[in-house]
């Protein structure tokens, strides 16, 4: 069988879920802060607990950790003996307990750690009955994150040609302060030189067309009357040359 001080770490959970809220009112307790309290990894932390009225049976020192249901027992400071129990698997270098007055009860936790976190009161037993302190919030601060801005990229649109006109007129601007930039600007060539090719071509095909019209012209036959002369000196009928 189990020693009497681990038969009573694993009971005391359940009879602390099973006591009757009237006993709560037994005993009324001063707690040492008052209020949540805030602190940093690797902190020592001190709590304390005064009852208000004489108790010679001690004290109990537990912690309700977040989203948990079942509180966890920590050490029990006795109240007749500077002895102090400290629950299995827990270090006694961080975790410390002791009565500082003969109704004060401190718990030290040293190298404070997120598991750490929770709602820490104390239990003590009076004419059978327990009674319950207020709860002390002792959490560590959440640290506010700042998301960068996201860095925004200009891109040249393709699919709408007056922002490609655009974009290029804006590129071809002359610009003193910077150096001029070796070989050919393919945007700038392509602004300037698509309006040339376009002249040229309705010029080529102004010449072709007039090319094309004289030469048809060449080729007509002249169907204009010529006078017949007749020997005599006598102008007669006029045929048609053809």
């Amino acid at each position: 069988m189990g020693s009497p001080f681990a038969v009573r770490s694993l009971l005391l959970p359940l009879a602390l879920l099973l006591q009757p809220v009237g006993s709560q009112t037994q005993m009324k307790f001063r707690m040492n802060p008052q209020g949540k309290r805030e602190v940093r990894t690797s902190d020592k932390v001190q709590l304390q607990c005064e009852t208000l009225s004489a108790s010679q049976t001690g004290c109990s020192w537990l912690r309700l950790a977040p989203q948990a249901v079942v509180p966890t027992f920590l050490l029990f400071i006795s109240g007749s003996t500077p002895n102090v129990k400290l629950a299995e698997g827990l270090d006694s270098k961080r975790f410390q307990g002791e009565r500082t007055t003969p109704s004060t009860y401190r718990l030290t936790v040293n190298n404070f750690r997120e598991e750490d976190q929770g709602h820490y009161y104390c239990v003590v037993t009076r004419n059978s009955a327990l009674s319950f302190s207020p709860f002390v919030p002792v959490f560590i601060p959440v640290k506010a994150t700042t998301t960068p801005a996201p860095k925004t990229t200009t891109r040249l649109a393709t699919t709408s040609s007056s922002k490609q006109i655009s974009a290029g007129s804006e590129t071809c601007k002359p610009n003193s302060s910077k150096q001029e930039k070796k070989g050919l600007n393919f945007s700038c060539d392509l602004y300037i030189w698509m309006p040339l090719t376009g002249v040229c071509v309705i010029l080529l095909l102004a010449l072709i067309t007039t090319i094309i019209i004289c030469q048809r012209s060449r080729r007509r036959v002249c169907r204009c009357p010529r006078p017949l002369i007749r020997p005599g000196g006598k102008s007669g009928p006029s045929e048609r040359y053809v």
